[in-house]
């Protein structure tokens, strides 16, 4: 019979909100980096080749080093992870300010990588130790508001900088901004944040991570991030083949969506503690299937617009859920190593998703990939209810 220890009582006294404010400052660089690092690299003479290897090398960089940080973060301590990756990110973002050449900017995005290796890790492991099982889903879903948040006050920063200062100079200005407000999060993260590791010489051992529930858990993070990523390569050619190529429209019909991301995933991640951790994730999982193959018949703009509120609300409530999860499955001595592997399985999937995603858009029909991705999402909602939505009764 397969058991997990419950997850009932916070590690200390301290609330898991102390995270949100470094992990705001944080972000502010990502939603405008993901934007502008394909058109510096162009004006740098990069081929679309060696543009799609600096998201190659980020993601290699953190296949890498997640297993490993996951059992680091168990053996040695969450805070100091977490204080180095923001160290790392602002030697990252100051690396992008420098970043006069290719070799630069792929320099940058390794030590990035390795940087996300250790944020993530150490965030979901602080999170849960400082949560109870009655609002771990909420502090999940509001690590993604601030976050999302950051991100949103970092682009229109960027935007308006970039299209205000000189060329030469508005790249180096934005990024060293950038380091430093990341520099800040690394501060604040080291005055307010406690170590939340148990001392292994009072703390009863526990089961290890690897239970049975959780290689379930492990296997919809595979299937699922590979069908999601299947769409991340065709998503932009697909709306300019169908609606329009004015990034600005596009642009201004996603901002629902991330306005969704923004004020709403804490509430919509404390569904999951209400209701049933599972159940959320299915229920989200089956809702972003439902809206991927209706995607392809959607007549307008505005009717996608709608689409993408209702995606972001699929997601929302389904992630902050299934990262609970994770620490319901694994022991307090070993939460490291289960979001080491959540992180490695989930990455695993969207690295090979693209390619499969790219060949059929181009060979075998446009909505193919759409129609697929519903399926297979529908398919581990139905796996999530079956295998594991009766398990919430097992940690209350």
């Amino acid at each position: 019979m397969d058991t997990n220890p419950p997850l009932t009582t916070r590690t200390n006294q301290y609330p898991p909100s102390l995270l949100y404010p470094p992990l705001f400052y944080w972000s502010m660089p990502f939603v405008f980096l993901s934007f502008a690092l394909p058109v510096y690299s162009k004006t740098l003479g990069a081929s679309a080749l060696e543009i799609g290897g600096l998201f190659s090398i980020f993601t290699a960089t953190t296949l890498v080093f997640r297993p490993l940080i996951g059992w680091a973060v168990d053996r040695f301590g969450r805070k100091q992870f977490l204080i180095g990756a923001f160290g790392l990110y602002a030697l990252s973002m100051a690396l992008f300010a420098l970043s006069g050449s290719m070799q630069g900017l792929y320099a940058s995005r390794f030590i990035q990588g390795i940087g996300s290796s250790f944020l993530w890790i150490a965030v979901n492991t602080i999170v849960a130790d400082l949560s109870t099982h009655e609002d771990l889903g909420r502090a999940m879903g509001k690590v993604k508001e601030m976050t999302a948040r950051g991100g949103m006050v970092g682009a229109f920063a960027g935007f308006f900088l970039i299209t205000t200062l000189p060329e030469d100079i508005g790249w180096q200005v934005i990024f060293f901004g950038f380091s430093a407000f990341t520099l800040l999060a690394g501060w604040l993260a080291w005055r307010n944040i406690p170590e939340t590791r148990a001392n292994p010489a009072v703390t009863p051992k526990e089961k290890p991570s690897l239970s049975v529930n959780l290689l379930k858990l492990l296997l919809v993070i595979f299937i699922t991030g590979a069908s999601e990523a299947m769409l991340g390569p065709i998503f932009l050619i697909f709306l300019a083949d169908h609606f329009t190529t004015d990034v600005d429209a596009l642009a201004f019909a996603s901002i629902p969506a991330g306005l969704v991301w923004g004020f709403l995933a804490g509430r919509l991640g404390s569904l999951g503690d209400r209701f049933g951790r599972a159940r959320m994730m299915a229920l989200g999982l089956a809702g972003s299937g439902l809206l991927s193959i209706i995607l392809p018949q959607l007549p307008s703009l505005i009717w996608f617009g709608v689409f993408y509120t209702l995606n972001a609300v699929a997601w929302a409530t389904s992630e902050p859920a299934e990262a609970a999860l994770v620490a319901e499955f694994t022991g307090h001595q070993e939460r490291g190593i289960g979001y080491g592997l959540y992180d490695f399985f989930g990455n695993i999937g969207a690295t090979f998703g693209p390619l499969l995603g790219g060949w059929l858009y181009d060979q075998v029909g446009q909505a193919v990939p759409f129609y697929l991705n519903g399926v297979i999402l529908f398919f581990c909602a139905v796996w999530v209810v079956v295998l594991l939505g009766n398990k919430k009764e097992s940690f209350a």
